[in-house]
């Protein structure tokens, strides 16, 4: 179990908070995430005259930021903005970040490297898949033998290898290798033993590149040598004196250790954390039935098992009964974790004395209070599940630093640039989790003081769910998430993003089945915001939702803005096993987004029993043939 040392918190109590500053308020913090997106909006528009980049020393770097920031921040992919950093990124993802002359970059960088696929991971498109393992290959191979990252990962991508990467397809087996990525692998590690690795690395490089080769598990590519060096660098080079850890990792004993080195020795041992729950829960897990037990209702047919809406949820049972839990052993690990909290915690104690309450926000530089810190010290807690370090609630003395220290132009200053910095905010304030399924692994182990809680103001405020007046259930705004954020909307949709696994049923079943636009409102902002198996679920439980309303409603939900709601509308319609919407259907056959695509063709083949394409990512020609074929058909059903 982690706990913060008795002697950390009883010096934090002692703290006294005579004179603090006003916490800043939800509304405020509201405020400041929109300035900030608007401000990051405005300098990556296509139309901007400024197109940041970083130059040589950042490349990709912050456009990535920028990315994840405004994602994080509930700003649609296809805003202009986004759709101008997804191309940046995805270009600068095949070549390496390679200069346009194809000078000017000698080898690929482990900062741009790990960005570009924390943010293509955090848009979630399948597409990219094939892209995401290219980059994580490159991650991996510039790992060196004590576990960390240089700033270089591997040498330049030629362009003939770029020629190549740009032709992968979408492999259609998840959770494998595609075979051209392994074959360019292969290539990457018989450069590497010629010319070797760096040898040390350094933390700042490291942390970046440990959450990036995470996520990258879960699209199918072997990363547990890596973590497993990971686990050892960091159990290994820690000071036993403050817990901290050095920028280079330069041993125990190096009284080098900074606050965001903190951070970043966390988030390297939260992923050795995380590997022990999943073997124990491998270990625990009984052995599978002979016979499989039948579906409900007589279950769905074989053929239909890939169609989204023939697979429901499953119905929680009120009678299940669960053995009590072996007591887990307290081992290397947790004691590494507790020491590095401890030590956060003084560091956060002198630092809200400094500020009077809030974060003290000084020009030490090189993650000593500034943008970058509260960044790092924003993903380990978020990922550990605190809300206080030692007394300390880190956000809420965070974010009042922040709301304050904000430009009018909606940027924060700091030390690395105007964007770069303005992301760092961003992404605190939202309390982005850009690795969920890590945290919540992490957090099994977890039940003390520093289990995650609410922000300031008694819920956490969260940049995705803006509330609309509450009206009849039929009308939706376009998009449906526009307005402020301090609604009861932006509540649900907070507890369901917070929820734990145990109450995580309870709460997407009342967010399904309650009535009112703002439930609606909640189901869609949270698709927006989850990752993986939960939002697998939560866009089941906005489609079964939507077969609620009228066809006249779902035909003008189809319509709107927001991807996830045109496509859980789509589903609806055929969910509701009503033929009048097929001509609906085949209008959503040539739809921009290829997940909307997906459910069209879904519903049509449930309702007609037919198939006439378009097959997966076709293009416009192809989608506008498929739509054609389908429309041929419906007007011989009607003679």
């Amino acid at each position: 179990m982690l706990v913060v040392s008795r002697a950390a918190g009883l010096a934090l109590l002692a703290i006294a908070y005579c004179g603090v500053t006003t916490a800043a308020t939800p509304k405020e913090i509201e405020a400041s995430i929109k300035k900030g997106a608007e401000f990051l909006k405005s300098r990556y528009g296509k139309d901007s005259s400024a197109q940041p980049g970083g130059g040589a020393a950042y490349g990709i770097g912050p456009t990535c930021l920028a990315g994840l920031a405004l994602l994080e921040a509930g700003v649609p992919p296809n805003d202009p903005a986004l759709k101008n950093i997804i191309e940046r990124v995805r270009n600068a993802s095949y070549n390496g970040d390679r200069a346009p002359n194809g000078g000017g970059v000698d080898t690929v960088k482990t900062y741009q490297t790990s960005l570009s696929l924390l943010f293509l991971d955090r848009l979630g498109e399948p597409a990219d898949v094939p892209l995401i393992q290219v980059l994580a290959v490159r991650l991996l191979a510039g790992q060196g033998p004590s576990g960390g990252w240089t700033y270089e990962t591997c040498g330049a991508v030629s362009q003939a290898d770029e020629q190549r990467l740009r032709g992968l397809k979408a492999d259609q087996q998840p959770g494998k290798m595609h075979p051209e990525v392994e074959k360019y692998a292969q290539a990457l590690f018989s450069a590497r033993g010629q010319s070797g690795p760096g040898a040390g690395g350094d933390n700042s490089n490291t942390q970046f590149a440990v959450i990036a080769v995470w996520l990258a598990r879960k699209h199918g590519v072997p990363v547990d040598s890596a973590l497993e060096l990971v686990e050892k660098r960091f159990l290994g080079a820690q000071n036993p004196r403050t817990g901290g850890w050095s920028y280079t990792g330069g041993g125990v004993e190096s009284p080098l250790t900074s606050p965001s080195m903190h951070c970043a020795g966390l988030i390297g041992l939260a992923t050795g954390v995380a590997r022990r729950e999943e073997r124990r829960l491998k270990a625990e897990q009984p052995k599978k039935e002979s016979e499989p037990k039948k579906e409900e209702g007589g279950g769905a047919s074989k053929k239909n098992s890939g169609d989204p809406f023939f697979n429901p949820p499953a119905k929680a049972s009120g009678n299940d009964s669960k053995k009590p839990a072996a007591p887990k052993h307290h081992d290397a690990r947790d004691r590494a974790v507790e020491l590095a909290f401890s030590g956060l915690g003084v560091i956060l104690a002198d630092s809200v004395r400094a500020g009077r309450g809030s974060l003290f926000l000084g020009s030490q530089g090189n993650g000593n209070h500034d943008l970058y810190f509260f960044w790092s010290l924003e993903r380990a807690s978020v990922i550990y599940g605190v809300d206080k370090i030692g007394g300390i609630d880190w956000y809420e003395a965070g974010a009042q630093t922040l709301v304050r220290a904000q430009n009018q132009d909606g940027s924060w200053p700091g030390s690395y640039g105007t964007e770069v910095d303005t992301s760092f905010a961003v992404l605190f304030l939202c309390k982005s989790n850009l690795a969920r399924d890590l945290s919540s692994k992490v957090q099994k182990d977890i039940s003390t003081e520093m289990r995650a809680g609410t922000g300031p103001g008694g819920s956490k405020p969260h940049p995705t769910v803006p509330g609309t007046a509450a009206g009849p259930e039929a009308v939706v705004p376009d998009p449906v998430i526009a307005g402020p954020t301090g609604s009861q909307a932006g509540t649900l949709a907070g507890e369901l993003l917070r929820s734990t696994d145990q109450d995580w049923a309870a709460v997407l079943k009342k967010l399904r089945n309650g009535k009112g636009t703002v439930y609606t409102q909640a189901l869609v902002a949270s698709v927006n915001r989850l990752d993986g198996e939960r939002r697998h679920e939560a866009r089941e439980a906005l489609a079964e939702r939507l077969t609620r309303m009228t066809a006249e409603t779902l035909r003008t939900m189809a319509k709107v803005e927001d991807i996830e709601l045109r496509r859980a509308a789509l589903l609806a319609m055929a969910m509701k096993d009503d033929k009048s919407h097929i001509p609906d259907l085949i209008t959503g056959l040539v739809d921009s987004e290829e997940v909307v695509v997906r459910a069209a063709k879904a519903g049509l083949k449930s309702l007609a029993g037919q198939d006439f394409g378009p097959a997966v990512n076709a293009t416009a020609g192809e989608k506008k043939l498929a739509a054609t074929a389908w429309k041929e058909w419906l007007e011989k059903q009607k003679k």
